[in-house]
């Protein structure tokens, strides 16, 4: 078969897939200096890394799909500083992916801890 075709067959079996689970992969935590929203949307809890296009998406670490409805287990210093007035924490957050980087779509997470939090009116 010619190489082109195989590459175009390769590429579209690839498109139609969708994203790559992490699934029996262990993906490194790390540490992540941002801004922590609630809000609409799915996943509704979100991390935006300072000085990045990037947004971490919050999922359950027991149901990391969030289509499921599982809320993400936050820490308590962090979920204290959540109120109806204020939806915006600043901190670092230690974050597990549960799949593996895809630039320009959103990476899920699971959320382990946080550290130097601080909250903003904005």
């Amino acid at each position: 078969m010619n190489s082109t075709v195989v590459n175009v067959l390769a590429c579209a079996v690839l498109a139609i897939s969708g994203p790559v689970e992490a699934k029996g992969q262990a993906l490194p935590c790390h540490w992540a200096h941002g801004r922590l929203t609630v809000g609409n949307g799915t996943p509704s809890t979100r991390i935006w890394p300072s000085r990045t296009h990037r947004m971490l998406g919050l999922v359950s670490p027991k149901h990391p799909d969030p289509e499921d409805g599982d809320e993400p287990e936050i820490p308590d210093d962090v979920e204290n500083l959540i109120t109806s007035e204020n939806h915006t924490v600043w901190g670092d957050f230690y974050v597990c992916p549960v799949a593996p980087d895809r630039p320009g779509w959103m990476r899920f997470v699971v959320l382990k801890q946080a550290r130097k939090l601080f909250v903003t009116d904005r």
